[in-house]
């Protein structure tokens, strides 16, 4: 067939071309829904016009049927990791007829300067069910896996106009494979870093770690201590004071763990051992605390839904913080400072106002020394 002949016959199926991508989309992005695979993003493309009109034109190759170009409508799955596109292509499996002989895993290519196209490519057709409500759209289309790092290089490499080695000069291409290794190690790290966080997560659920003297907090531990005995105690009498429920939710662990390493209590076992003096006056400081908040922020302790998880380490670095000074001359500076690292970076006049707000519902409290 003629290349304008296949140029035609492109244009009146179009509008068939764009019906069945659209929802071939829609049918992937619900296999990878069920699957529970989370990606980046699913996409999908009609190939334009101008490109087809060059694919036809390339020496290499003639087309006699408009079927055997299979990427005139071209579905993308980006993912975060490189493992994943394994799960991807399982449900890809499932979900669609798969041209396993049209279909080739780049991946396996040695040169080290093609990254960027070390993607999964099916060749695929409908699923049977969608064709024999739509004849139409029994036809190939593509599905390419790659990870957001591959796409990026291929998008730059695309961008700078290098689709093949012959159009790079050598010293360009030796650059080229310098990257190239560069990313893919950094592909490679990205799911051993999510692995390392994966048993981290899991480790740090174990009571054994809060009692290591060299272990830190941060927000991926903090739930953990907060489910400890001692502060889920303190969270229940507190939620039972304010004759509010007690969420499962924890009052953000970011928030709190930054606050609790502002007054130098950023190891569980500083924590704790902190809560045997803070706990038979945890009731005394939260009326005064939240007398506090009312002046300051217009709320207290009775506007809020619930008491979350963690919220007694709030009142606890408060304590610490008003702890550290004596004279009331060194209790504003340290709460100014308090306030200004959490909450008021770059307005040292808030950070003042709250903290003399403070310091005046604390004038006369005499907590014990660290």
């Amino acid at each position: 067939m003629l290349k304008q002949e296949l140029m035609d016959l492109y244009r009146e199926r179009r509008t068939s071309f764009d019906a069945m991508g659209a929802r071939m989309h829609l049918h992937l992005e619900a296999l990878l829904e069920r699957g529970g695979v989370k990606v980046h993003d699913v996409t999908y493309r009609l190939k334009a016009e101008g490109s087809l009109m060059n694919k036809l034109a390339r020496p290499e190759r003639t087309y006699q049927r408009l079927e055997e170009i299979t990427d005139l409508v071209g579905l993308r799955v980006i993912t975060f990791f490189e493992d994943s596109i394994e799960e991807v292509a399982r449900w890809v499996e499932q979900g669609f007829r798969v041209d396993i002989d049209r279909s080739v895993d780049k991946r396996s290519l040695h040169d080290p300067s093609t990254f960027g196209y070390r993607s999964l490519h099916y060749v695929c057709r409908p699923p049977a069910a969608l064709v024999a409500e739509h004849p139409e759209w029994d036809w190939p289309f593509e599905i390419q896996i790659r990870t957001i790092l591959q796409h990026t290089w291929a998008e730059i490499e695309h961008d700078l106009g290098y689709k093949s080695p012959e159009a790079v000069p050598l010293p360009v291409r030796r650059r080229f494979s310098r990257l190239a290794g560069l990313l893919e190690i950094a592909d490679t790290e990205f799911v051993e870093l999510r692995r390392f966080m994966e048993n981290y997560a899991r480790e740090v659920r174990e009571p054994l770690h809060l009692s290591r003297e060299s272990f830190e907090l941060d927000a991926v531990s903090l739930p953990s201590l907060a489910q400890a005995l001692p502060v889920a105690e303190l969270d229940r009498v507190l939620a039972q004071t304010l004759e509010k429920p007690l969420s499962e939710a924890h009052f953000f662990p970011d928030y709190v763990t930054r606050m609790l390493r502002t007054v130098q209590l950023g190891r569980p076992v500083r924590v704790l051992k902190r809560l045997e003096a803070f706990s038979p006056q945890m009731l005394a400081f939260a009326e005064r605390y939240f007398r506090f908040t009312t002046e300051a922020w217009g709320f207290g302790g009775a506007q809020l839904d619930a008491v979350e998880r963690g919220y007694s380490l709030v009142l606890l670095a408060h304590w610490q913080a008003l702890c550290e000074a004596e004279l009331e001359l060194h209790r504003l500076e340290k709460m100014k400072g308090f306030y200004q690292q959490l909450d008021y970076p770059d307005d040292e006049a808030e950070a003042r106002r709250v903290a003399r707000l403070f310091v005046k519902c604390f004038a006369d409290w005499r907590p014990p020394a660290p």
